[in-house]
């Protein structure tokens, strides 16, 4: 993935870097994914998928040296072993869901379904989200009612203050 602005189709490829990839690598720890952003816009926005060919007879390794993911341009893509293809994704004026789609397609991934626990936890952080919206709109309310009351005050005073009452 490259490109730190939106010009020149950028745009889908940066929405999938930082809503999909991070999902993406939760999900699958094990699994290297790099980003290599640079400032270059006029470069197409690409994808690299490593994927192990099916016929492979080596097992995979258990783990692979990778470059950390970088923001100037640092993260080159590296060659491919022996028992794996890569399969180029030009993100150029593509929407990010339409690259997530194509990812799942060609790599074969199955979506994880969210288990009870994490459908149940969803439903309170939508709870507490329209809570909060709640607690928000009378937080306002309070607020604009103490300052119109500090304003009336504030007028009662530069018009004289109160009014005395007169001893008889």
């Amino acid at each position: 993935m490259r490109s730190l602005g939106f010009k020149n189709g950028h745009m889908g490829a940066k929405k999938f870097w930082r809503e999909n990839l991070p999902r993406l690598k939760y999900h699958n720890p094990s699994v290297p994914m790099i980003v290599n952003r640079h400032n270059q816009n006029q470069k197409k926005p690409t994808l690299s998928i490593y994927l192990r060919k099916p016929d492979a007879t080596t097992p995979p390794p258990e783990s692979r040296s990778q470059p950390a993911s970088s923001r100037s341009n640092l993260s080159k893509a590296t060659p491919p072993d022996a028992d794996e293809k890569i399969i180029t994704v030009d993100m150029t004026e593509k929407h990010s869901s339409h690259i997530l789609e194509f990812v799942l397609a060609e790599t074969r991934a199955v979506p994880l379904k969210p288990t009870k626990e994490e459908i149940r936890e969803l439903q309170e952080i939508d709870a507490m989200a329209k809570q909060a919206e709640v607690d928000r709109a009378r937080m306002r309310g309070l607020r604009e009612e103490k300052q119109r009351e500090e304003a009336m005050l504030k007028r009662a005073r530069a018009a004289g203050g109160v009014a005395e009452e007169e001893d008889s």
